[in-house]
């Protein structure tokens, strides 16, 4: 379960001088798979992304009935190229930055994340937002989403399993705030803040860096996400999971405002103890 958190805080993570705050809540559900064997129980995160300039801060809300529990923020600073995630049931504020993102072992896997996106060429209009579809294929080698911290038993089981994900992003340019998302996006690529997110949670993941500039392709703010996540691979877990079929999420854009924000939000809340 922790894996599952860290892994859609990760995603959640992954958009010039800018001139408007923008704040932008998205709603996910999850069905199918290992989902539907939770019932009502399974997770429904809601994610909130502000940017202030160079700054972001992204709050995730996993939903009352979650058997996951989080409650977490991730505060990104593209100048500084620093990333703090905040864990508000522990008050701690765990910071890393680019410069410090964890060395690999040398047999750590060269390309354990491989990501391809293009657009289609299709078109169509979601909450009054004209929006242009792009495709995208990724493939995930299952046990590098532990790291070292992977007990060597269950690395075993996974060493040859990959999660994949399959689905289509419809963007926009058209909403509030777009330009503003485009230009933080870029900039957080720029400063390679992807691999200090994942140094941040104690997770090391080969090829987020790859991943991270694939995105740089997408020219627009998602506004609906739909994708496929399925398990490929030999061996009992493998089999297992592929028996649950494949998980489907659909991930929406709810509200795009665009008010002033606080200094405050992208600060550590006093109180909180700093572990670098």
């Amino acid at each position: 379960m922790k894996r599952w958190s860290a892994t859609l805080l990760a995603f959640a993570v992954c958009s010039a001088v800018v001139h408007a705050d923008v704040t932008i809540v998205q709603k996910t559900t999850i069905e199918g798979g290992a989902a539907a064997a939770m019932g009502g129980n399974a997770p429904s995160p809601t994610v909130t992304n502000r940017i202030k300039g160079m700054k972001g801060r992204t709050d995730m809300d996993m939903g009352a009935n979650s058997p996951i529990a989080t409650n977490m923020s991730t505060i990104t600073d593209t100048t500084a190229k620093e990333v703090i995630i905040l864990d508000h049931n522990q008050k701690t504020a765990r910071v890393s930055t680019a410069a410090a993102k964890p060395a690999l072992p040398a047999d750590a896997p060269s390309a354990a994340i491989d990501t391809a996106i293009a657009p289609t060429g299709k078109s169509q209009t979601i909450d009054g937002f004209k929006c242009n579809e792009y495709s995208f294929t990724t493939s995930m080698a299952m046990a590098s989403i532990g790291g070292a911290s992977l007990p060597p038993e269950a690395a075993e089981m996974m060493k040859d399993m990959k999660m994949v994900m399959k689905g289509s992003l419809w963007v926009t340019k058209d909403a509030p705030g777009a330009a503003e998302y485009l230009a933080y996006q870029k900039a957080m690529n720029a400063a390679d803040l992807a691999a200090a997110a994942m140094g941040a949670t104690g997770m090391n993941m080969p090829g987020m860096d790859k991943m991270m500039k694939a995105m740089q392709g997408v020219e627009g703010l998602p506004i609906l996400t739909e994708m496929e996540m399925s398990v490929e691979g030999s061996g009992q877990m493998a089999d297992m999971m592929r028996q649950m079929g494949a998980m489907r999420l659909t991930t929406k854009v709810t509200s795009i405002k665009t008010d002033t924000l606080a200094d405050d939000a992208f600060k550590v809340p006093q109180g909180y103890q700093v572990v670098k």
